[in-house]
């Protein structure tokens, strides 16, 4: 075998931080790398003053015994140490949060808010997220003279986008619940659909909601209005349901029903009067018996009216519920505004500085508690105005209203903007459509229909 003495090579690595040295190992009866002159190289590289000589003995030592090349660290400044990513941890998995609220098997356009996951019940004030803050990096040093600071990466902050009903804490790190309701991811935008649930029957009285409500019984003779969406599971009987979002139902008799949303109905519309702005649509076994159905887009039904030739209307092409609104905005900004001048003549004899100066911290507390009051009552006036004018708008959207039914019954009116038409045979599977450039209304099998 070749006699050959060990050698040794040094390089720096990417940001200076260390000096690397790896050791070959002698061949035959040559000597160990020269400790000293691995020494002496660290020192014209400007790495002496950091050298780690324990290391390269040790080094020297290990390439000898195992008989292969060894690397270790020659010498070292301050490794840079980089920042901690912020967290974002969710009161679920995310398995369980990312299920956003399931579809209705018969209308999957709209949601089944009686197959709710109930692990994604939250209450309100309830925590649903936390953020685990940020952690700084710490800048590195050279090996080599002149010593330099190395950079770190630095750390992320967590994104998380909080959609409605839900808030951040004072100190931004939690995130809860402003409402009850169901709690879901999408993306990485977090979202609480608001209701309130009512499993036990529902009789009489007036009952508003501020997000939706869902009822697992029947309800009878009660006003009910919600400002997000209505379903019911039960029957509904002598009812009155006004929403601005979605009402699922089963079964509704002599109710009224005025919606800015679409009105789905699994099973009986029995002399039910109906407006809506977007739809009407019964399942294919649904029956609509009696009543006026008012949808300015779209009515699908199955069967309508009966064989003993009872009145049922149904109109398409036509906004009645944007009308009604405007009514109601109008009487809701007046009773904004004598707010607004009560609140006004109450502060009248506080508006002067030395009045002010004068009141107790009691008084000064209630004046501010009256003034956000006064406030309370600007925005919601401003909230009205916009949806006035968007109302404005909306009365001057053209749509092409259609009519389908399964089967229909003699003695159905059948109304489309200013046309009209009256079944006087039975008929199945139609669609009920403009002719003759809008002059006529003909029944037209579901297979010609376009």
């Amino acid at each position: 075998m070749t006699n050959q003495n060990g050698r040794f090579e040094v390089r720096l690595n990417h940001d200076h931080t260390q000096a690397l040295v790896t050791i070959y190992p002698p061949q035959g009866d040559g000597k160990d790398a020269s400790f000293e002159e691995i020494l002496e190289r660290l020192h014209r590289m400007n790495a002496g003053h950091s050298s780690r000589p324990e290391e390269i003995q040790a080094g020297i030592s290990q390439a000898r015994t195992a008989a292969l090349p060894t690397e270790v660290v020659g010498a070292q400044g301050v490794l840079p140490k980089d920042g901690q990513d912020a967290k974002v941890r969710y009161f679920l998995s995310e398995e369980v949060i990312r299920q956003h609220p399931p579809k209705h098997f018969t209308f999957p356009e709209t949601t089944d808010w009686f197959a709710l996951d109930a692990r994604q019940l939250v209450k309100k004030g309830q925590e649903v997220a936390s953020t685990i803050p940020a952690q700084p990096g710490v800048l590195g040093k050279t090996c080599t003279l002149p010593i330099r600071d190395v950079p770190y990466r630095p750390s992320k902050p967590a994104y998380l986008s909080l959609g409605k009903n839900v808030a951040h804490s004072a100190d931004s790190l939690h995130v809860h619940a402003t409402t009850d309701g169901y709690c879901y991811l999408h993306g990485e935008r977090l979202t609480v659909a608001g209701f309130q649930q009512f499993p036990e029957e529902v009789v009489g009285g007036y009952h508003t909601f501020e997000q939706g409500v869902i009822f697992f019984d029947a309800i009878t003779d009660a006003e009910i209005v919600a400002e997000e969406f209505i379903a019911v599971q039960g029957e509904v009987k002598n009812c009155t349901l006004r929403s601005k979002g979605d009402i699922l139902l089963q079964n509704a008799e002599n109710c009224i029903i005025v919606t800015a949303g679409t009105v789905y109905v699994d099973g009986d519309l029995i002399n039910c009067d109906i407006k809506t702005r977007q739809k009407v649509v019964g399942s294919p076994y649904s029956r609509i018996m009696g009543g006026t159905v008012r949808a300015f887009r779209e009515i699908t039904a199955g069967s309508v009216g009966t064989s003993d030739f009872i009145e049922t209307t149904l109109e398409v092409g036509n906004d009645h519920y944007t009308p009604l609104r405007d009514i109601e905005i109008e009487q809701e900004m007046v009773g904004c505004n004598y707010n607004i001048l009560r609140i006004q003549s109450a502060l009248k004899p506080f508006s002067s500085s030395a009045a002010h100066r004068n009141l107790t911290d009691e008084r000064r507390a209630l004046i501010q508690q009256i003034q956000s009051h006064q406030k309370v009552q600007e925005d919601r006036i401003r909230l009205l105005r916009e949806e006035k004018r968007r109302n404005v708008l909306l009365t001057k959207e053209r749509v092409t209203a259609t009519i389908t039914v399964v089967e229909t019954h003699p003695g159905v009116w059948i109304r489309n903007g200013r046309l009209q038409l009256l079944v006087e045979t039975p008929m199945q599977h139609v669609q009920f459509v403009e002719a003759q450039r809008g002059t006529t209304l003909l029944a037209v099998p579901l297979e010609n229909a376009t």
